[in-house]
């Protein structure tokens, strides 16, 4: 499975599949954060970062 984390209206989101997920992390959070959080989410998936 692959999770693609964008940021979007200043939160930062993560898409799987056609899905668009809001997470609770604002746009200025780090980005490991929002990454450990889509693995802890989705374990085993892939995470990729779309601008």
């Amino acid at each position: 499975m692959k999770v693609i984390i964008q940021k979007l209206n200043g939160m930062w989101h993560l898409v799987v599949g056609s899905c668009q997920i809001r997470t609770p992390f604002m746009e200025t959070q780090d980005r490991e954060r929002v990454v450990a959080y889509a693995r802890r989410v989705y374990p085993g998936a892939k995470v990729f970062e779309r601008d």
